[in-house]
């Protein structure tokens, strides 16, 4: 494999490219995980057959109808990350081809690629090319991860704006996965089927296209530990995709906020899908990851 670097200029980061990179892992890690604390099994959610509204008969099956067919999804970035007083923002490209990788390259000085985030159905990949390190883990090496049900198939779902089912599987889930209510004038449909979370979705009932997507402890009442927002869409090969995200994640010592701006999408295709590390860079281990990103 052959490492493709993909140029675009980001502004230089308050608190360094390697502070905003150690954010950025934090960001997709717990997007896809939740706080490592016990809590009660639940049962799969069932849909409200004896009270569902007529609007919401079908809601799932509208939403699913949103996915998009295409294979691949290219964009620049603009990332804003902050987290109590650090903040980084960062440009870039996101490259993404279904069920097989997501890509976020970081460039500087406009030709300087710094950092890349790769992960695909196999493995999560971050590469610091600042300080030549990288983290390459599968997701089954991830205790918080693998014990959640979380998988590629969970992040990529947040990035295009489907509906997704934790210790489920890639394909599009169905009507009765989820109870469904009208919250405001969007359709609320949850699944509380994982062991450590229950999923909320709030969908634009005539559109069919989520508004908004939180990850919540079983608890009654708590805070969720994801929020990710969608609140701006552009056509994208005949369907809406969202091109800005709104992202907030609850961590431990403080919440980490982040705003991913897209532009210039396309369906390309031919860049190369996996990043070839070189033999001068160390490898470090996920613990040595998240106790660096703890200390931010």
């Amino acid at each position: 494999m052959k490492s493709k670097k993909l140029i675009v200029e980001f502004s230089p980061l308050r608190g360094g490219i390697r502070g905003g990179l150690f954010l950025l892992c934090l960001l997709l890690l717990a997007s896809c995980g939740t706080k490592k604390q016990a809590v009660s099994t639940s049962t799969v959610a069932t849909e409200n057959t004896g009270t569902t509204v007529s609007p919401l008969q079908n809601i799932v099956q509208t939403v699913n109808a949103n996915r998009l067919s295409e294979t691949y999804a290219t964009a620049k970035i603009n990332l804003t990350l902050s987290t109590g007083d650090k903040s980084a923002s960062l440009g870039g490209t996101l490259r993404m081809k279904r069920n097989d990788v997501i890509q976020l390259s970081l460039i500087t000085f406009g030709i300087l690629e710094v950092a890349r985030i790769e992960v695909t159905p196999d493995y999560f990949m971050a590469i610091d090319k600042v300080g030549r390190q990288y983290l390459k883990a599968a997701f089954q090496d991830i205790s918080f991860l693998k014990t959640a049900g979380i998988d590629f198939y969970t992040l990529q779902a947040l990035f295009w704006d489907e509906l997704f089912l934790l210790n489920g599987s890639n394909a599009a889930p169905t009507e009765k996965q989820f109870t469904k209510s009208m919250e405001g004038d969007k359709a609320k449909l949850v699944n509380a089927d994982s062991r450590l979370a229950v999923l909320n979705f709030l969908v634009d009932k005539l559109t069919g296209l989520i508004q908004k997507t939180s990850v919540s402890p079983h608890k009654n009442g708590a805070s969720p530990y994801l929020t990710w927002e969608y609140a701006k869409f552009e056509q994208f090969e005949g369907k809406s995709f969202p091109v800005r995200h709104l992202i907030m994640v609850a961590n431990d010592k403080k919440p980490i906020n982040a705003t991913l701006s897209l532009s210039n999408l396309k369906n390309e295709k031919g860049w190369e899908t996996r990043t070839e590390i070189s033999s001068r860079y160390k490898e470090i281990t996920i613990d040595e990851l998240l106790s660096r990103i703890m200390k931010l």
